[in-house]
Formats: structure tokens, sequence, C-alpha cells
């Protein structure tokens, strides 16, 4: 066989596009050590773990080979193939850097592996749970044997069967439209089948049932159209890669989602953000409505079929949303409608979130519906500091993600700065430094670069002379790196490059730089 009959299939060779830019992503930060862009490209976009680029690397693999252990612990997590007496298994062992790497593969089995998307599986987990603390709006009714019989009731949220399920959908918007309580009567659809259909609604999870309720729960999955689940209850004895059907249906669970959320509680309106004055709008403003301040709005369109029990008011925009949803995904939103002051919030039909735009609260609710989110480089800014004061942590670390994959500032630098200390964002405060290093002889004569310094001198409670300041210490890490000084080089004393005849010219730029810092410091009378 000549070379180039050979069919060399890779990862990324089956990848396109948007899946193909992310994948690639996913393989520079394993390489990099970048934890945080890993556990981003993995759990909000799905980024496959298992596949190989053309020169058969897995993620996995760069992982150990490069040493971060964190990273190699993080993709077994979820479910990185790294089985023994198989090529990638052996490879990822003989290739890792560390013992500690090495270790960690060898004791690790696959069953072990868990779903690391948690919170958002966890949350539909305690809407079904605890449905009654979960502003629960509609109660199936069933009647066992007779009508004498005590009814069994089971309690759900009609926005979830909605957006999962195209039978619910329907019955909502007609024959069950203004119904609290639904009556079962139908004899052969059993209390325990009905509870385990509307768990997988939820969570997308299969719980075994009895063989004598095997046959009634397939007759309910096919009256209520949900075939993937009779697939799963057909093949409920085949438990290989159990682990791996739950996350595609988690993503599905998040496909549902996002589909409802922009095609019904938005209304279809398309968001877009505005690059030239940074303020987000959407190509119809304001709704169908009236009464925007004392009654309830009348929506039409597909904005009526939301199933809210909440409206927000975003400037002129009011949109349908679930009380449900806000309380179990922020505890901003959870202190609002459950807190001391929930009644009286309770009794104005419109709720109004003020300082945002329409278009950076449908980021927000992009992610609290999908814990998913696709933030444009000119909204990352506000929509870090929002996530901040809606206590969105997850959604704080994708914005500061965005803020830092790019090679230039996307706000001001100094503002940035202050930002990341501020709001405690290590990863964010890294990044600025590092732009500061690269760009000393820029900002050298600025005097915000020198209120920076002196700010960063005073943040240390009862300072003492010989302390360190930790931002003229991050300045000379990175100042190292950019001039590739190895640590055994430098004087511990002064802190610089030895001089002799075998320095180089980084080394010696490297040097001229902390000479200048050091000049600062004199110029603000601090010694660090």
């Amino acid at each position: 066989m000549k070379f180039s009959e050979i069919n060399l299939k890779s990862g990324s060779d089956r990848l396109e596009g948007e899946d193909d830019k992310n994948f690639q992503d996913l393989l520079k930060a394993c390489r990099s050590g970048d934890l945080e862009r890993v556990e981003s490209l993995v759990r909000n976009f799905a980024t496959p773990i298992n596949r190989t680029d053309f020169w058969q690397c897995s993620p996995l693999f760069l992982a150990c080979l490069c040493g971060h252990y964190d990273i190699v612990k993080f993709l077994l997590e979820n479910g990185a193939r790294c089985e023994r007496n198989t090529f990638e298994g052996e490879r990822c062992i003989y290739g890792a850097l560390t013992l500690k790497i090495r270790q960690l593969l060898s004791s690790y089995k696959y069953t072990k592996a868990v779903d690391e998307i948690l919170p958002y599986r966890k949350f539909f987990s305690q809407l079904l749970e605890r449905p009654f603390e979960t502003f629960s709006d509609v109660t199936f009714k069933f009647f066992v044997s007779t009508d004498l019989a005590k009814p069994v009731e089971i309690p759900a949220h009609r926005f979830v069967l909605y957006a999962r399920s195209s039978f619910f959908a329907s019955n909502f918007q007609t024959i069950w439209r203004s119904y609290k309580i639904i009556e079962i009567r139908e004899i052969q659809i059993h209390p325990i089948c009905y509870r385990e259909m509307l768990r997988y609604l939820y969570t997308g999870e299969v719980v075994s049932i009895s063989d004598d309720l095997m046959n009634n729960m397939i007759q309910l999955c096919n009256y209520v159209r949900l075939d993937n689940l009779v697939k799963r209850y057909e093949d409920v004895k085949n438990v290989k890669n159990v682990q791996e059907r739950n996350k595609m249906e988690l993503q599905q669970i998040q496909q549902d989602f996002t589909n409802f959320l922009k095609n019904v509680l938005l209304g279809g309106k398309q968001y877009f953000y505005d690059y030239s004055d940074k303020k987000g709008y959407s190509i119809q403003s304001g709704i169908n409505g009236v009464g925007c301040n004392n009654t309830e709005p009348k929506f039409i369109g597909p904005q009526q079929f939301a199933q809210h029990d909440v409206c927000i008011r975003v400037e002129d925009e009011i949109l349908p949303c679930h009380k449900a949803v806000f309380t179990g995904r922020s505890e901003y939103f959870n202190a609002m409608f459950n807190g001391p002051f929930a009644k009286s919030i309770m009794k104005q039909p419109i709720v109004t979130v003020s300082d945002l735009s329409p278009g950076i609260f449908a980021l927000i609710l992009e992610f609290i519906y999908t814990d998913k989110c696709d933030i444009p480089d000119s909204a990352a800014y506000e929509i870090l500091i929002k996530a901040d004061m809606f206590l969105l942590d997850k959604l704080k670390s994708l914005a500061s993600i965005v803020l830092t994959s790019s090679s230039e500032p996307l706000e001001d630098i100094y503002v940035l700065m202050r930002t990341a200390i501020d709001l405690n964002i290590e990863r964010l405060e890294r990044w600025c430094s590092r732009w500061f290093a690269e760009h000393l002889s820029e900002v050298l004569e600025d005097q915000r670069f020198l209120d920076l310094i002196d700010e960063s001198a005073h943040s240390i409670q009862k300072r003492q002379e010989t302390d360190t300041i930790p931002f003229v210490d991050d300045l000379r890490y990175w100042l190292s790196k950019k001039n590739s000084v190895l640590e055994e080089d430098i004087d511990k004393k002064s802190g610089k490059v030895r001089e002799d005849e075998d320095i180089t010219a980084w080394e010696t730029e490297y040097n001229s730089s902390l000479e200048k810092i050091d000049q600062i410091l004199l110029k603000l009378n601090l010694d660090a």
C-alpha cells in the first residue's frame, strides 16, 4: 500500500467549523495548562475529549506530556479514556511528565468518572425532588384503582415539561392551558412510571424499574412521544456507556432550554451587541403588553405560552420568566424572591432590573437557563460586572476567559486591573500584570501605572519596609518569562541576572527593566 493511500483518521478531521475550532482550543489549553479554559470548553461547549488531532494526540495525552496534573484529573473525571493495555492508555502513562500523574493514571478506574456539570443537573433534580419549595405550578393526579381510592398526586413545573416535550407543550397550549390540577384517569398509566418519565424530562437520567412495570413504562413513553426514552428502556440492561448517554441527555436538556429561551421567552427576537456604544439592543424594541408598571402584561405570540410566573422588566423590554430558575441558579434572585422582602415583590406584576441593557440581560438569561453562554468580546466586561452583582460565579469565570483570550485589552487596561483586584479574579489580574510587563516602556511615565504600584503597596496591612509589593512581584515574574530568564541565574539579593561574559541580550534587557522599576519605587518612596 502506498503511503498516499493510507487514510489517517483523526478526531479533528471529522470535526468542522466551530467544533474543530473548539477542539483545537482544547488541545492548546491542555498544552499550556489553562484549566479554566479546559473546563469551559468541555462543560459549556461539549467539546469532545476522546478525539485526536492529525498526530494522534488526544487532550489527555497532551496534558500528561506537559505535566498538568489538575487538567489530567479533570479530563479523567469527565470521561477521558485511559485504559490499561490500550495504545492510548499506555502512551499516556509512559509519556506522563511526572510520577504523580503516572500514579493517578495507574490507579484510576474508568468507572470512577463522574459528571462534572453537577450544579446544572442538581438544579433540575432539586426541582423534581422539592417541588413545593421551588414554585411548582401544576399537579398530576392519578386514581390508581377505583374512584374511592386515595389519588396519587405528582407536582411538577409547567415550563420544564413545555421546554422538554412537544406532547406537553401542545397540551399546555390547548386542553391543559388553564388547569393547575390535571387528572390522569387512565388506569393503564401507573404513577411510578409517570414519575420516572418526569425524572427523565428533568434530568435526562433513566432509573431501572421493576419488570412488571416495564411494558407500562414503554406504553407511556410511546403515548407522550418520547422515542429516546423508549430506546433507553428497551436497552436498559446494557449498562455500557451509561455515563456517556447521561452526558448526551444533559446536553439535549441544554439545547431544549436554549430553544425555549430564544423562541418562547425572548419571543423569537434576535438580540445583538452594538460595538459602537456598548449597549445591547433587540431588533424589536418592547413587547405587546399594557400597564408596564401596575398591571400584568398581555403577551402575544410565542411569549404567551411561556408558562411564566414572574415578569422581568429591563429598560423597555418585559420578559416572561420563572422564579424556580432564578432562585435555583442565583443567590441574588433567591434572596429577592425568598427573602424578607419577597412578599412585597410578589405583589408586583413586574419586577424591574436596573443598570443593564436588554442585550446583556439576554446573555445572562442564556446562562441561567442553559448553564452556558457565548459571550461576545464587546460584552465580556459588562457581563463580568453583572455576573458578580447577580452572584453567578461560573458566568464570571466565563467572562474572564473571554477577556483574557484576547491579545489586547477589550477594556481600558487600568479599569481591568482594578476590577480584577476588586472582584478577586486571579486569572484576569495575572493577564493584566503580564500585559503591563510586556508593554513596560509604554506605561512607565503614566501616572495611572504609578498609582497601581502605590495602591498595591498600601493594600498590605501593616506593611514593613522589607515586604514585597504584589504588583511589582508579578511584573518581575512576567519580565523573567518575557526575557527567558532562568531562576537559577537570578541573584537572590538584587533580583537581577548576574552580569558576566555569558549574559545574553535578553537578560540584559531584563536587568534594564528592573532598573526602571526600581527608579519608580524610589520615586514613590517605596522599597520592594
